[in-house]
């Protein structure tokens, strides 16, 4: 028996995705609630937000799973409202409706599809590709004008900057706007500087990159002050290995490569592009103990004691997670392979995915020793 179901769309752009909810029995007195989402027309991926719950706590997590959709610009399927054949452009979708969402105020940031490590060899071999570290700080882009500095989020919303950055950034021209990430490095804010977008009010998208960093380091930097600095690029086949092996080394999160030639262009292709990046990845077992909301509870033994390392949903597919909540479910704890680019200072994992169910391992191989952190302290400039 069904006791309650919605049906919610978001289309827009390059974005035309479904996402469903429903309440369905799981026992005696006890209810699930199950969720499908993915694009419009294409197998649904189907999870699990509640588990074993009273009808009272599931419904009141249907309507939380509602208010935050709509809130980011989804839109319920009725009689009157349905999907549009296809998705209107940015701006004129349900998106642009969204309530939850700040106003976008800039540009949308270039984001970056990954590569796989077997990859990177023709890279660093390419003449036409230049090369950086990947950095793992916060995406932001400033633009200046009339003595003020307006930072802005990969998503083009506004966003706070620390007043020594915006010092750093002050006596560039007017009507310059540069992209870069804030990081923390031994105990202080940096702004590294990779792009120039706009130069003293010129607009400098469609110029090739190799132009665009050119102008960032001969005509931008001399006019920088800490903490605002030019990151490090690699040009030479010789330079970029050598980039690429002292980051392996010393622990960095990964590798970015960028094509000489390429315009600046918003937003993540939906495969490849002209931008990409290799991330150093880890794995490790850790026992899965809980579905959590559609998301596995993830321990390690530290010192003898349990200790919580995170949630991991993403690499899970639909068969997967039903043998997980099959085994939790009789109370079994599940030994799992993950990886992850690093283990944070509370040992939580950064951006762990599921690789599969490891039988051939006992509790005891999932330890805290196992886990390796990332080194934030090895960025360096022109």
């Amino acid at each position: 028996m069904l006791h309650d179901e919605v049906k919610l769309f978001f289309q827009e752009g390059s974005s035309d995705k479904v996402y469903f909810a429903r309440i369905v029995p799981s026992g005696a007195g006890t209810f699930d609630v199950v969720v499908q989402w993915g694009r419009r027309g294409s197998a649904l991926q189907q999870g699990k937000k509640a588990l074993k719950v009273s009808l009272e706590k599931a419904e009141a997590t249907l309507q939380r799973l509602v208010r935050e959709k709509l809130s980011k610009g989804y839109e319920a399927m009725t009689a009157s409202t349905k999907p549009a054949e296809v998705a209107p452009p940015m701006g004129e979708g349900s998106g642009s409706r969204a309530t939850g969402v700040r106003k976008r105020v800039g540009r949308l940031a270039q984001l970056l599809n990954p590569v796989e490590p077997s990859q990177v060899e023709a890279l660093l071999t390419d003449d036409d590709v230049v090369a950086q570290q990947k950095l793992d700080g916060a995406r932001v882009l400033c633009h200046v004008a009339d003595g003020e500095v307006l930072a802005t989020n990969r998503a083009g919303q506004e966003t706070t900057l620390a007043a020594d950055v915006v010092h750093g950034l002050i006596h560039l021209p007017n009507g310059t706007v540069v992209d870069g990430e804030v990081m923390r490095q031994r105990g202080e804010v940096v702004y590294w500087l990779f792009d120039v977008l706009e130069f003293a009010g010129r607009d400098l998208s469609q110029e090739p990159y190799q132009l665009r960093f050119e102008r960032l380091r001969d005509e931008l930097e001399p006019g920088l002050s800490e903490p605002a600095r030019v990151l490090e690029t690699a040009w030479t086949t010789a330079q970029k290995r050598a980039l690429y092996e002292r980051l392996q080394r010393q622990g960095a999160e990964g590798i970015v490569f960028k094509r000489k030639r390429a315009p600046w262009t918003a937003g993540r292709p939906s495969s490849g592009g002209t931008q990409l990046k290799c991330k150093f990845v880890n794995a490790a077992e850790v026992l899965l103990v809980e579905n959590a909301g559609n998301a596995y509870r993830m321990q390690v033994f530290d010192g003898g004691r349990l200790r919580d390392v995170g949630k991991v949903f993403s690499g899970t597919t639909n068969e997967a997670r039903a043998m997980l909540d099959e085994a939790l479910a009789r109370g079994r704890r599940v030994v799992a392979e993950v990886r992850y680019l690093y283990a944070t200072d509370e040992l939580q994992l950064f951006q762990p995915v599921f690789v599969r169910v490891r039988e051939d391992k006992e509790e005891r191989a999932c330890t805290a020793e196992q886990l390796k952190g990332t080194n934030r302290a090895v960025v360096d400039h022109d």
